[in-house]
Parts: structure tokens; C-alpha cells; sequence
């Protein structure tokens, strides 16, 4: 087949035509045959008339990569699987480029549903579903909005080590690994270089890439390998600089995605509801009482009631847990008292990200890594930085994967990234 300018399925209007793509359904009423024709803009209806070509139809098969080319019509019967339900295309000329085998998973789920697993051991296929091509470009947007707040705020993007020698989140969730001769680490998180870069001198950096954590946690929120928006800036006042700071980055996200994926929301059937600045605040003790009295802590299940309890009393799906206590801190947290100035936003009843004030001053860093039973020897890389000069200085930790999550209502993270790592996964 001679090759033309190709359209995309979704562009189609009438007139003659040339599209490439999936054949993602077929139905042969023996005198005339019906296929949809996907590609990465959606779905189209085509037709075969002639009879010349029906023994080419019949050599097609679910999810063979085609071309065609025929001439677009006005649309009679319109089907809720095609997104460009203007026109159909009659077909002139098909071609068979690669032929699928037997599908081990059904691309088009009528009336099945998959086993999570068994769709990502075949994950490649998995994604060809026009509602999981939505959920990455969904998420594909909600990058390019986190780098337009950071840019049009004034931050600096950073890469940092992902080979490290120390972590600063503790050994125990680490992933060790020889380094020509020496023990290194995959690192978990970038608090260590961020901190590093304000005391530099950068002011404000950014950092969107991947963490690592060796947790054996099997639940519906947690991967071993995650994607980290980290954010450090300095001279601040105290933690509710970075409140203010996440309730814009969040705002801004959610804007920015309710705009520019109106298609991709409607077919995943999500309503977003922007929440109004400023979100609200309740310590870490109120919370508590707020539960009753019942609770000694916040988990998992305490952060759904809570976040129950807050849409009713403020009619926001939004809000920040302060001053959390102490105990439940790292050493590098500045703390007020039984508390630390420090702080988680919830969001849907899930944590999407934690952040607070740091300690820049060198002798109580050293002091509250005593407190902690830690040997500050151990930790001299990280401390040394700060005889030299810091600044006061916060910053927040959020999980990309978890954002997209939550934005879409997923029940699982695993449907928030393209190939997830859990403790039972490394393939594909």
C-alpha cells in the first residue's frame, strides 16, 4: 500500500482517508463487515463493502497493526466504543502489516474483568485499554503542571544521586548492592542533596524522579520503586510556608488537569472537585479527639474517617495534619515541644505527601540524632553540611503515582504506573 499523510483516528472527517493502528473489534454480518480501528487519539467505525476485499478481512485478527485506506462518511449507526462517532470509513484498501496471535488477556472487556496480576504479566497489551491509555495521559499532565508551578515559581529542577552510600530515611528500607568493592544503597528519597542545595545557596530546587524503598508492604497504596516530587526552599518563616506552598502545587495540578483532560476524565467517569485555599489545619491532637479518643494513632483507617469527618464538617476533601508528635519524626525535623513542626496533607483520606521545617542549626541536629539512640558519627555526612552555614530551611515529600491515584479515584496504585515494582514484581 502506497503510503499517504496518515490521519489519526480521531481526526477523521470526510473524504478520503489513510489510517494505521489496532484492529480493536471485529463483526462480520456476511455481506457487509464491521472493524474499529484504535490508535493513541481514539477509535473509528470502518466498513468493508467489497466484496474483493472480504478475504483480507477474514485474515485479520483482534489486535493485528493495520493500515487503510477508504473514504469517510457520515456515521449511521453510532457505537459507544468509538470516540470519533462523526464519520465511518468505508474501506477501498487494507493491509495486514503484523498479524496478533490469541490474545491471553481481552483488550476490549465486555463483561470481564481481568485478575490485576494477570494483566500486568502482560502489561504491554494491558495498556492498550482506552481508559488506561487515559490514566498516563492524565498523569503525563499532571507532570507537565507540577514543572509549570515549580518554573513559574521560581525553583530550580535538580537530579540527584540514585547510588548512594547512606540514606536518610534509615538502613532498614534500604536496597543494598555492591559498588566496585563497597556497600551502596538505592536511594530513598533526595532530603539529604536538596538540603544540601539550599545550604548551597539555591533557594528553591525541585526534584521529580525516582525513590526506593525496601518495604514489605503489600496494600493497595505501596510500591518499592516510586516517583518523587521533592521540594526544598529556604528561609522560611516556619512549616506553614510549605502548607501554602503544597496547597498551590495542588491546586494548580487539579486545575490544570480538569482543562486539559476533559476527554480522558469523562471516559474514566472522574469529577474533580478543586478545593479552596486555604485548606483546612487540625493538629495531630485534634485529630485524635476528633476520632473519639478511641485511637492512640493515625492510621491508614483513621486517615479515611478523618477524611470523612472533615468533607462533612468543612465540605472539602482536603486538609493538613500539624504538629505531629514527636516520637514519630526524623532526627532532621525541627520540633516545638512534644511536637514537630511537621505536617501530612491528606487528600480523599490518603496521604499524598509529608513535609515540615528542617533543623538547620548544627548542634541541635547533633543533639536530636543523640535522642533518637542514633550514633551522630553515622550520620557526619549529612551533618557536616551545616557548620557551614544554613539557612532555615523546609521542604515536602508527595508520590506522584499516589497524586494520579487519588485524582482518578484508582483502587489501586498499580493502575498509576506504567510498570509497577512491588516485593513480588521485577518482570515486565
Amino acid at each position: 500500500m502506497e503510503k499517504e499523510k496518515r490521519v489519526y483516528a480521531n481526526d477523521v472527517k470526510k473524504g478520503p482517508v489513510f489510517l494505521q493502528g489496532w484492529v480493536h473489534e471485529l463483526r462480520d454480518l456476511a455481506k457487509i463487515k464491521f472493524l474499529l480501528l484504535r490508535d493513541v487519539s481514539g477509535v473509528v467505525q470502518c466498513i468493508v463493502k467489497d466484496e474483493k476485499l472480504f478475504s483480507e478481512f477474514s485474515k485479520i485478527t483482534l489486535e493485528s497493526v493495520i493500515s487503510i485506506k477508504g473514504t469517510a462518511k457520515e456515521a449511521v449507526v453510532k457505537s459507544p466504543e468509538v470516540t470519533n462517532n462523526k464519520v465511518e470509513v468505508e474501506i477501498n484498501e487494507i493491509e495486514l502489516i503484523s498479524k496478533a496471535d490469541a490474545l491471553p488477556i481481552t483488550v476490549v472487556e465486555k463483561g470481564i474483568t481481568t485478575d490485576l496480576s494477570k494483566r500486568l504479566d502482560y502489561r504491554f497489551l494491558d495498556l492498550r485499554k482506552p481508559k488506561n491509555l487515559a490514566i498516563f495521559k492524565v498523569r503525563s499532565e499532571v507532570n507537565r503542571a507540577l514543572r509549570e508551578f515549580f518554573h513559574e515559581n521560581n525553583f530550580i529542577e535538580m537530579q540527584t544521586p540514585k547510588l548512594v552510600g547512606a540514606g536518610a530515611e534509615g538502613g532498614a528500607t534500604m536496597f543494598a548492592f555492591d559498588y566496585f568493592g563497597k556497600k551502596a544503597f538505592l536511594s530513598q528519597s533526595q532530603q539529604l542533596y536538596k538540603q544540601m542545595l539550599n545550604i548551597a545557596g539555591f533557594d528553591k530546587v525541585y526534584e521529580i524522579g525516582p525513590s526506593f524503598r525496601a518495604e514489605k508492604s503489600h496494600t493497595t497504596r505501596h510500591l518499592t520503586e516510586f516517583t518523587h516530587i521533592d521540594v526544598e526552599f529556604s528561609f522560611i518563616k516556619d512549616e506553614d510556608d510549605i502548607f501554602k506552598l503544597q496547597e498551590k502545587l495542588l491546586v494548580y495540578v487539579l486545575e490544570h488537569v480538569k482543562k486539559s483532560c476533559a476527554k480522558e476524565l469523562a471516559l474514566l467517569n472522574v469529577e474533580i472537585d478543586v478545593p479552596k485555599i486555604p485548606f483546612p489545619r487540625m493538629t495531630y491532637k485534634e485529630c485524635l479527639k476528633l476520632l473519639g479518643g478511641k485511637a492512640k494513632e493515625i492510621g491508614q483507617e483513621e486517615e479515611k474517617k478523618l477524611g470523612e469527618m472533615i468533607k462533612g464538617k468543612f465540605k472539602t476533601e482536603v486538609f493538613f495534619i500539624t504538629k505531629m508528635p514527636k516520637k514519630d519524626v526524623k532526627f532532621y525535623c525541627m520540633l516545638d515541644g512534644d511536637a514537630a513542626r511537621y505536617g501530612d496533607l491528606e487528600y480523599k483520606g490518603n496521604e499524598i505527601s509529608s513535609g515540615g521545617q528542617r533543623e538547620h542549626r548544627h548542634d541541635i541536629l547533633v543533639k536530636q540524632i543523640k535522642d533518637q539512640k542514633l550514633n551522630p558519627k553515622d550520620f557526619e555526612y549529612y551533618t557536616e553540611p551545616f557548620k557551614y552555614g544554613a539557612p532555615p530551611h523546609g521542604g515536602f515529600g508527595m508520590g506522584c503515582d499516589r497524586l494520579v491515584q487519588f485524582i482518578l479515584n484508582l483502587s489501586n496504585v498499580r493502575e498509576a504506573v506504567l510498570f509497577p515494582r512491588d516485593t513480588e514484581r521485577l518482570l515486565p
